[in-house]
Protein backbone atom coordinates (compact mmCIF):
# COMPACT_ATOMS: atom_id res chain seq x y z
CA UNK A 1 0.00 0.00 0.00
CA UNK A 2 2.81 2.43 0.92
CA UNK A 3 4.32 1.43 -2.81
CA UNK A 4 1.14 2.51 -4.14
CA UNK A 5 1.01 6.12 -2.10
CA UNK A 6 4.42 6.82 -3.17
CA UNK A 7 3.31 5.86 -6.98
CA UNK A 8 1.12 8.55 -6.67
CA UNK A 9 3.38 11.11 -5.24
CA UNK A 10 6.10 10.53 -7.35
CA UNK A 11 3.16 10.75 -10.46
CA UNK A 12 1.46 13.72 -9.54
CA UNK A 13 5.58 16.04 -9.22
CA UNK A 14 5.93 15.28 -12.52
CA UNK A 15 3.03 14.68 -14.44
CA UNK A 16 1.03 17.67 -12.08
CA UNK A 17 2.97 20.95 -13.26
CA UNK A 18 2.86 19.59 -17.49
CA UNK A 19 -1.03 19.03 -16.40
CA UNK A 20 -1.50 22.34 -15.35
CA UNK A 21 0.45 24.03 -18.33
CA UNK A 22 -2.08 22.02 -20.63
CA UNK A 23 -4.96 23.60 -18.56
CA UNK A 24 -3.77 27.18 -19.03
CA UNK A 25 -2.75 27.03 -22.10
CA UNK A 26 -5.62 25.09 -23.72
CA UNK A 27 -9.19 25.81 -21.36
CA UNK A 28 -8.91 29.49 -22.43
CA UNK A 29 -9.42 28.50 -25.98
CA UNK A 30 -12.45 26.74 -25.81
CA UNK A 31 -14.84 29.31 -27.53
CA UNK A 32 -17.38 30.50 -25.28
CA UNK A 33 -20.85 30.82 -26.99
CA UNK A 34 -22.43 34.72 -25.74
CA UNK A 35 -25.89 35.53 -24.33
CA UNK A 36 -26.23 37.17 -28.14
CA UNK A 37 -24.49 34.42 -29.68
CA UNK A 38 -27.18 32.17 -28.67
CA UNK A 39 -30.09 34.52 -29.77
CA UNK A 40 -28.92 35.15 -32.78
CA UNK A 41 -28.81 31.13 -33.56
CA UNK A 42 -31.93 30.47 -32.13
CA UNK A 43 -33.62 33.25 -34.39
CA UNK A 44 -31.80 32.09 -37.72
CA UNK A 45 -33.00 28.90 -36.50
CA UNK A 46 -36.46 30.32 -36.80
CA UNK A 47 -37.30 30.84 -34.06
CA UNK A 48 -39.35 33.94 -32.73
CA UNK A 49 -40.97 36.00 -29.74
CA UNK A 50 -44.87 36.43 -29.29
CA UNK A 51 -45.81 39.87 -29.60
CA UNK A 52 -44.89 42.30 -26.52
CA UNK A 53 -41.61 39.73 -25.60
CA UNK A 54 -38.28 40.47 -26.04
CA UNK A 55 -35.12 39.24 -25.22
CA UNK A 56 -35.34 40.86 -21.87
CA UNK A 57 -38.48 38.12 -20.94
CA UNK A 58 -35.17 35.79 -21.37
CA UNK A 59 -32.96 37.66 -19.32
CA UNK A 60 -35.62 38.68 -16.44
CA UNK A 61 -35.77 34.59 -16.45
CA UNK A 62 -32.00 34.23 -16.27
CA UNK A 63 -28.77 36.02 -16.63
CA UNK A 64 -26.27 36.17 -19.59
CA UNK A 65 -24.20 34.12 -17.40
CA UNK A 66 -26.18 31.76 -16.43
CA UNK A 67 -27.03 30.92 -20.50
CA UNK A 68 -23.63 30.98 -20.94
CA UNK A 69 -22.72 28.48 -18.46
CA UNK A 70 -25.49 26.45 -20.00
CA UNK A 71 -25.01 27.12 -23.45
CA UNK A 72 -28.11 26.72 -25.64
CA UNK A 73 -30.23 24.09 -23.62
CA UNK A 74 -31.00 26.93 -21.17
CA UNK A 75 -32.02 29.26 -23.73
CA UNK A 76 -33.91 26.44 -25.08
CA UNK A 77 -35.70 25.70 -22.41
CA UNK A 78 -36.53 29.12 -21.56
CA UNK A 79 -37.96 29.82 -25.12
CA UNK A 80 -41.05 27.71 -24.05
CA UNK A 81 -41.54 29.44 -21.09
CA UNK A 82 -44.05 31.75 -19.80
CA UNK A 83 -42.77 35.69 -19.55
CA UNK A 84 -43.03 35.89 -16.22
CA UNK A 85 -43.97 39.57 -16.05
CA UNK A 86 -46.77 39.40 -19.22
CA UNK A 87 -48.22 36.38 -18.42
CA UNK A 88 -47.88 34.66 -21.81
CA UNK A 89 -45.33 31.98 -24.02
CA UNK A 90 -42.31 33.87 -24.70
CA UNK A 91 -42.64 31.79 -27.81
CA UNK A 92 -45.00 29.54 -29.88
CA UNK A 93 -41.88 27.77 -30.96
CA UNK A 94 -41.36 25.35 -28.57
CA UNK A 95 -42.95 24.75 -25.20
CA UNK A 96 -41.60 23.54 -21.51
CA UNK A 97 -43.62 21.15 -19.59
CA UNK A 98 -43.13 19.65 -15.78
CA UNK A 99 -44.98 15.70 -16.17
CA UNK A 100 -46.08 16.42 -12.77
CA UNK A 101 -48.30 19.41 -13.28
CA UNK A 102 -51.83 17.49 -13.30
CA UNK A 103 -53.24 19.49 -10.44
CA UNK A 104 -56.99 20.60 -11.74
CA UNK A 105 -59.18 19.57 -14.08
CA UNK A 106 -58.38 21.37 -17.49
CA UNK A 107 -54.93 20.79 -17.17
CA UNK A 108 -55.70 18.18 -20.35
CA UNK A 109 -57.28 20.45 -22.38
CA UNK A 110 -54.17 23.04 -21.70
CA UNK A 111 -51.67 20.05 -22.93
CA UNK A 112 -53.81 19.48 -25.74
CA UNK A 113 -53.70 23.63 -26.72
CA UNK A 114 -50.43 23.81 -25.89
CA UNK A 115 -49.70 20.68 -28.62
CA UNK A 116 -52.25 22.72 -30.65
CA UNK A 117 -50.07 26.27 -30.24
CA UNK A 118 -46.51 24.56 -30.86
CA UNK A 119 -47.67 22.67 -34.45
CA UNK A 120 -47.25 26.00 -36.85
CA UNK A 121 -51.06 25.57 -37.52
CA UNK A 122 -50.89 21.91 -38.78
CA UNK A 123 -53.21 20.42 -35.64
CA UNK A 124 -56.35 22.49 -34.94
CA UNK A 125 -58.16 20.77 -31.92
CA UNK A 126 -61.79 21.57 -31.34
CA UNK A 127 -63.99 21.01 -28.52
CA UNK A 128 -61.42 19.53 -26.15
CA UNK A 129 -62.86 19.00 -23.16
CA UNK A 130 -61.32 16.47 -19.78
CA UNK A 131 -62.21 15.15 -16.82
CA UNK A 132 -59.66 14.40 -13.74
CA UNK A 133 -61.54 12.29 -11.21
CA UNK A 134 -59.13 12.66 -7.81
CA UNK A 135 -61.66 10.74 -5.71
CA UNK A 136 -62.40 8.04 -8.37
CA UNK A 137 -58.57 8.17 -9.84
CA UNK A 138 -60.09 8.48 -13.43
CA UNK A 139 -58.88 11.06 -16.10
CA UNK A 140 -59.58 10.97 -20.17
CA UNK A 141 -59.56 13.92 -22.92
CA UNK A 142 -61.70 14.54 -25.94
CA UNK A 143 -61.48 16.46 -28.86
CA UNK A 144 -62.39 16.39 -32.38
CA UNK A 145 -60.08 17.05 -35.74
CA UNK A 146 -60.29 17.01 -39.35
CA UNK A 147 -63.56 15.93 -38.68
CA UNK A 148 -62.70 13.03 -36.94
CA UNK A 149 -63.76 12.60 -32.81
CA UNK A 150 -61.29 11.38 -29.94
CA UNK A 151 -61.66 10.08 -26.57
CA UNK A 152 -58.43 9.37 -24.53
CA UNK A 153 -58.72 7.59 -21.64
CA UNK A 154 -55.60 8.30 -19.15
CA UNK A 155 -53.52 6.57 -16.71
CA UNK A 156 -54.28 8.21 -13.44
CA UNK A 157 -50.95 8.52 -11.47
CA UNK A 158 -51.83 11.63 -8.71
CA UNK A 159 -50.15 14.64 -10.28
CA UNK A 160 -48.54 12.93 -13.25
CA UNK A 161 -49.20 13.16 -16.40
CA UNK A 162 -49.79 10.26 -18.75
CA UNK A 163 -46.92 10.15 -21.57
CA UNK A 164 -49.58 8.09 -23.67
CA UNK A 165 -51.33 11.15 -24.29
CA UNK A 166 -47.97 12.52 -26.08
CA UNK A 167 -47.55 9.78 -28.03
CA UNK A 168 -51.53 9.61 -29.61
CA UNK A 169 -50.95 13.16 -30.39
CA UNK A 170 -47.68 12.41 -32.48
CA UNK A 171 -49.67 9.41 -33.91
CA UNK A 172 -52.38 11.95 -35.09
CA UNK A 173 -49.86 14.04 -37.11
CA UNK A 174 -48.38 10.98 -38.79
CA UNK A 175 -51.83 10.10 -39.43
CA UNK A 176 -52.88 13.48 -40.83
CA UNK A 177 -49.27 13.61 -43.08
CA UNK A 178 -48.37 17.18 -41.44
CA UNK A 179 -45.54 18.42 -42.45
CA UNK A 180 -43.95 18.37 -38.74
CA UNK A 181 -43.48 16.25 -36.40
CA UNK A 182 -43.04 16.26 -32.12
CA UNK A 183 -39.51 16.50 -30.85
CA UNK A 184 -38.82 16.07 -27.35
CA UNK A 185 -35.72 17.77 -25.43
CA UNK A 186 -35.35 15.57 -21.57
CA UNK A 187 -34.41 17.82 -18.73
CA UNK A 188 -35.34 15.25 -16.28
CA UNK A 189 -39.21 15.25 -15.02
CA UNK A 190 -39.93 18.08 -17.54
CA UNK A 191 -39.03 18.42 -21.68
CA UNK A 192 -39.19 20.67 -24.16
CA UNK A 193 -41.65 20.19 -26.85
CA UNK A 194 -41.31 21.20 -30.45
CA UNK A 195 -42.46 20.53 -33.72
CA UNK A 196 -40.02 20.00 -37.02
CA UNK A 197 -39.45 18.54 -40.14
CA UNK A 198 -36.27 15.99 -40.76
CA UNK A 199 -34.51 18.84 -42.04
CA UNK A 200 -35.00 21.10 -39.42
CA UNK A 201 -34.52 18.67 -36.57
CA UNK A 202 -30.79 18.29 -37.90
CA UNK A 203 -30.25 21.67 -38.47
CA UNK A 204 -30.91 22.45 -35.10
CA UNK A 205 -28.68 19.98 -33.50
CA UNK A 206 -25.91 20.76 -35.54
CA UNK A 207 -26.54 24.55 -34.45
CA UNK A 208 -27.07 23.86 -30.60
CA UNK A 209 -25.47 20.61 -30.14
CA UNK A 210 -28.69 19.50 -28.26
CA UNK A 211 -30.04 15.95 -28.09
CA UNK A 212 -33.34 16.29 -29.52
CA UNK A 213 -35.46 13.08 -30.58
CA UNK A 214 -38.91 12.18 -32.44
CA UNK A 215 -41.45 11.63 -29.25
Amino acid sequence: MKSIYIAIIVTTIIYGPRFYKFLKENVHKIPKVTFEQQLTAFKELGYTFNNEIDKNDLLYLYNEKDYETEPYSLMYYTWGEIADTKDKPISNNCWHFDYESIENEGDYVDIIKSLERISDGQLNFTNVQDNIDFDNETAWVSFNINGDHYKYDLTFDNDWADHALFENIQALAEKYNTTGKFTVYSLGQSVVFDFMTEAELQQFKKVTKLDLEWL
